[in-house]
């Protein structure tokens, strides 16, 4: 079993890096947007890696019910946080539309230590919220990447509602799609 993860929040990175990821997450954008060279092939490769991503989000989001129970079936099946590989391969597949590798490099480097600091925040709750049920689950399904990939996907609940209400994941939705639009007139 991974080790469930331990985090100390009191940390000048966990304060002002973790906490204020979303709003450096825009930072980053803008800057992404300036240094962006892309290509119509790089837009094309990035835009299917981001896609997969924001298609895993959207059902993650429809599925689980924060601070209520423990998400275990659907996409929480395959990885304990589904949401998260879903940003990877959202930023992941960005990062290839720009067309550098110093804009992939930097996502990486931006994106690993961020996600791992609040994953091992989120474990050491869930730990203490939910005890063995959470530890039985941790054992038996993978932090990040599938083991396996079950065909055909057991039937489990979906509420679109919460997805797009309360996850307002039509935002994302509508910030990947003007993004590629943006790169493809750059592309040219």
């Amino acid at each position: 079993m991974e080790a469930i993860g331990q985090v100390d929040e009191s940390t000048w990175f966990f304060q002002n890096i973790v906490k204020r990821r979303v709003a450096l997450g825009f930072a980053a954008g803008v800057l992404f947007v300036l240094f962006a060279c892309p290509s119509r092939a790089t837009v094309f490769l990035g835009f299917w890696i981001a896609l997969a991503g924001e298609l895993l989000r959207t059902w993650s989001s429809g599925v689980i019910v924060k601070n209520k129970e423990l998400a275990t079936e659907g996409p929480y099946r395959l990885v304990r946080n589904p949401l998260y590989v879903g940003n990877f391969l959202i930023g992941l597949g960005v990062s290839i539309m720009g067309g550098r590798v110093l804009l992939l490099i930097l996502f990486l480097v931006g994106f690993l230590p961020v996600y791992r600091a609040l994953v091992a925040k989120e474990e050491s709750y869930l730990l203490e919220v939910y005890g063995e049920a959470f530890e039985t689950y941790c054992r038996e399904v993978p932090r990040f990447v599938p083991r396996h990939l079950p065909w055909p996907l057991p039937q489990t609940p979906y509420d679109a509602n919460r997805m797009l209400r309360k996850h307002r994941e039509w935002q994302a939705w509508l910030g990947l799609y003007a993004v590629t639009l943006y790169l493809l007139l750059r592309a040219g």
